[in-house]
């Protein structure tokens, strides 16, 4: 299994934005709102990018090899068989970049959180989805969890996309601090909650999304042992 993006997160997490947190603090907090905003926005868009790179990395594992076979349907003449067959080095390189393709064009387009349940699924990490797992106050992942709050999803893939969704509100929300409609309609419809639309980024979301994100890291990382 390959890890390489994981851990280079979480090194990047581990020091720089652990870094920028430490910094921000020591300002005054009229000064942060906007910096604040621009950390927030780059830790939740790296791991974003970490999950598609891991996918990618990982596209011979059998879960995502199979599932991006079962999307081929284009005809194949024997002459292209035969000059495959041919080249006989070159397969694997050919079947990568076609599966690739297949899954840049299929889950990597889809939701955050649907892209997350996939790698918890290929590092066979179970009960991510529904099960209350996340304490919205600190960010850490726990056995299990009573919510306090029915205004932030609980479980792991949940709460991964209201991160996701607040981030999408400094990206797309024309200045305004509220979450995209789209993003409440979807987090509600999935995940069962009452969403409060306005959202504003302080100091603490930080280190409380990085706490959330490394223990998602540690949830995979403990089945690599078994995977391999």
């Amino acid at each position: 299994m390959e890890i390489k993006h994981i851990e280079e997160f979480e090194k990047f997490v581990n020091s720089e934005v652990k870094l920028a947190a430490k910094e921000l603090e020591s300002l005054e907090e009229g000064s942060r709102p906007h910096l604040q905003k621009l950390v927030y926005t780059n830790l939740v868009d790296r791991f974003d990018v970490m999950i598609d790179k891991t996918i990618l990395d990982n596209c011979l594992e059998p879960l995502l090899l199979d599932e991006s076979l079962s999307k081929l349907d284009s005809p194949v003449t024997e002459s292209q068989v035969l000059k495959l067959l041919m080249d006989g080095g070159n397969v694997e390189d050919v079947v990568r970049a076609r599966v690739r393709t297949v899954l840049s064009n299929g889950i990597l387009r889809q939701r955050h959180s649907k892209k997350l349940s996939k790698v918890f699924e290929l590092f066979r990490v179970e009960k991510v989805w529904n099960e209350p797992k996340v304490n919205d106050a600190n960010g850490k992942i726990l056995l299990t969890f009573k919510p306090q709050r029915k205004t932030v999803p609980a479980s792991v893939c949940g709460y991964a996309d209201w991160l996701y969704s607040r981030r999408n509100a400094i990206v797309h929300g024309g200045g305004t601090s509220n979450m995209l409609d789209n993003d409440v309609l979807q987090i509600e419809k999935t995940f069962k909650i009452k969403v409060v639309k306005t959202t504003k980024i302080k100091l603490g979301a930080i280190n409380t999304t990085s706490n959330f994100y490394l223990d998602v890291l540690s949830l995979l990382k403990k089945n690599i042992t078994k995977l391999s």
